[in-house]
């Protein structure tokens, strides 16, 4: 069409543009890790690339405050492109406090576009962590964003009566509008009953994140927490779904009948396969392969109400690798009062959550086994001389959320002792406790022989048939995952890998063939809580990655990578940021850094159990300080 009046031309322009917005370079980043697989990788990035990182270099650009508390968040953050708000249209971040206020923050520039205020946290105190890290305990779990309906489902622990006493508080369900905050519908109480265990009957802790899943237009939101005294009676792990089109509640699981079980998984979520199977790995527990699943890898299936039947939320199928009881080589008893957190192995006396190792290191034993070869890493272990006894004790085989490469049908699981066991995930195998009997047979049902995944202990069997066997600190450290791996398909390799990056070690990179089995690629120099590594058992919690590419290009593949300097459990320590080539080895073999935070003094302190966000050129870095760190080019 031809228009022959230009002022006429200009106005409708003027007027096509109010109507027009430019895409958004940013990706929707809208659960933990960046999807329901929880891969960590971004695979649409265009404009940090390895060559442009090691270039040009990363600044620290903008520091976004939360408001409310001095730690900050450890949610992840949330983004959604292309929200139409009150101030225009924008790439809107989310950024959720523990003190129960949500920002909604241009992503670029970190300006304010709405604030809610979502109830009374709990204050911090020694009920639940004993080194009083948190100031507050509110919006603990990373949330989900519905990207059709704009909507941000998040759990936070709210104070009814005002007291900020974790005995009275509650967990709710708010449903926010993305564009402007405002709540959807009143919050709704997280409750229900299963196996006897009423959720609301003890202090839980819901760390683990959020999940969204849409099977047949079918809308779910599921969530799973622990228990603070994760051995007193009534601790439980539990899992809950949420239906997203009427905003209530839907069935409540637990994973025992009040024996443990929790779920945290360092703050990750389950993940959701395409099929809506739901994956997750528990923590400390009693097991009997039917009821109790404490110490187990969970397949869960949801089944939505139809034709007057309820909906229901059940095991479908497990793997187990070992019980608490055997781990300890005890005979059932009961266990003095301890609240989740303790790292293994430990004493299991009364002490908080994440109060650190207790086990004497007097009168450890010291024994040397054969090396690896390739590994680079000395093969001395330390054994303590006690461990935990009783029906559980604190090995945490949950302590990280599992990497599940769903198009090989493999989810490879790590926790505490640092190994890594590649599951099959059409078939899981049902562990029984006779099974666990003979533990060369269970672990035959795995798409390959377990392997040492952070670290290398030398030549111990890694799926021994006296568990005991695994009670030790290799070189004198821990070799704990917090770190759920990072999942690349590499295009040099033609493989899928997953990196790791453990307590007191270095950051790992293994291939994962098509049929499930792992081989060991790299590692990097750098280790997690240098300070304190060597004098044990070390710091924790090790490192927290994300990467990501532009498709396939091989040349476009970033790893940004945060540590702690010392043990950043019982302490608020300094952190280091890190960006490797993740496809390209350096010369000498190892994992190639491309920028180092501490080579240009940048300072931040570290922020446990929060990955990096990599998304639209810009890193961001959740810290202590109170905020997030936002990284750029160097322009």
């Amino acid at each position: 069409m031809s228009l022959k009046n230009p002022l006429l031309s200009i106005a409708l322009l003027l007027a096509a543009g109010q109507n027009c917005v430019a895409q958004s370079t940013m990706q929707p980043w809208l659960t933990l890790s960046f999807d329901n697989s929880r891969s960590g990788w971004n695979p649409h990035e265009t404009q940090l690339t390895q060559a442009s990182v090691q270039t040009k270099g990363i600044v620290r650009a903008t520091i976004i405050p939360l408001v409310g508390d001095a730690r900050g968040m450890e949610a992840q953050p949330l983004v959604l492109p292309n929200v139409k708000t009150d101030l225009g249209v924008h790439d809107v971040m989310v950024l959720p406090s523990m003190a129960n206020v949500v920002r909604g923050v241009d992503a670029h520039d970190g300006s304010g576009i709405w604030q809610a205020n979502l109830g009374m946290p709990i204050n911090g105190s020694q009920q639940i962590d004993a080194h009083n890290i948190n100031q507050h305990w509110g919006c603990i779990s990373t949330g989900v964003i519905d990207p059709d309906t704009q909507r941000l489902y998040q759990v936070c622990w709210v104070s009814p009566d005002k007291s900020g006493s974790p005995q009275t508080a509650r967990y709710f369900m708010f449903v926010l509008n993305v564009a402007d905050g405002t709540q959807v519908v009143p919050p709704v109480l997280i409750q229900g009953v299963s196996q006897g265990q009423d959720f609301n009957s003890e202090m839980r802790k819901q760390r683990s994140s959020l999940v969204e899943t849409n099977i047949n237009g079918v809308k779910t939101v599921f969530g799973c927490s622990g228990t603070i005294f994760e051995t007193g009676a009534g601790a439980d792990g539990f899992c809950f779904a949420f239906d997203v089109a009427t905003n209530k509640m839907g069935p409540m699981l637990a994973l025992t009948s009040g024996e443990g079980a929790g779920v945290w998984m360092a703050g990750q979520g389950m993940a959701a396969d395409p099929q809506g199977l739901l994956y997750l790995v528990t923590g400390n527990g009693d097991f009997d392969g039917k009821t109790l699943f404490g110490e187990s890898f969970l397949k869960l299936k949801y089944t939505p109400a139809a034709g007057g039947n309820a909906a229901t939320l059940q095991v479908a199928d497990h793997w187990t690798p070992w019980t608490d009881l055997a781990r300890t080589g005890q005979s059932e008893a009961q266990l003095p009062l301890k609240m989740a957190g303790v790292s293994a192995p430990s004493a299991a006396i009364r002490r908080p959550v994440n109060a650190g190792m207790n086990t004497s290191m007097e009168n450890a034993a010291i024994r040397v086994a054969p090396a690896v070869q390739g590994r680079g890493i000395p093969a001395v272990q330390v054994v303590p001389a006690a461990m935990a006894t009783g029906a559980w004790s604190d090995e945490d085989w949950g302590s990280a959320g599992p990497a599940c490469i769903f198009p090989i049908g493999v989810c490879i699981a790590a926790g505490k002792d640092g190994i890594g066991y590649p599951i099959r995930t059409a078939n899981l195998g049902n562990t029984t406790l006779d099974d666990l009997a003979n533990p060369k047979s269970n672990c035959a049902r795995l798409a390959s022989a377990p392997v040492w995944l952070t670290m290398s202990p030398g030549q111990v069997d890694s799926c021994p048939n006296d568990p005991r066997i695994l009670n030790f600190f290799p070189n004198g450290d821990t070799a704990h995952l917090h770190m759920t791996p990072v999942q690349f398909f590499d295009p040099v390799l033609n493989s899928w890998t997953i990196f790791v990056w453990g307590e007191n070690s270095q950051l790992h990179k293994w291939a994962i063939s098509s049929t499930g089995i792992p081989k060991y690629i790299a590692q990097s120099h750098e280790f997690a809580s240098t300070d304190v590594r060597g004098v044990p058992p070390g710091g924790m919690p090790g490192g927290f990655c994300s990467g990501s590419s532009n498709g396939a290009d091989p040349n476009s593949a970033i790893l940004v990578c945060t540590i702690p300097y010392g043990d950043a459990n019982t302490n608020v320590v300094n952190g280091r940021l890190l960006v490797y080539d993740p496809v390209h080895l350096a010369a000498d073999g190892s994992l190639k850094v491309l920028w180092d935070s501490q080579r240009f003094a940048v300072t931040f302190l570290f922020n446990k159990f929060d990955p990096p966000v990599i998304d639209g050129g810009q890193i961001y870095v959740p810290n202590y300080n109170g905020g997030v760190d936002l990284y750029r080019l160097v322009q």
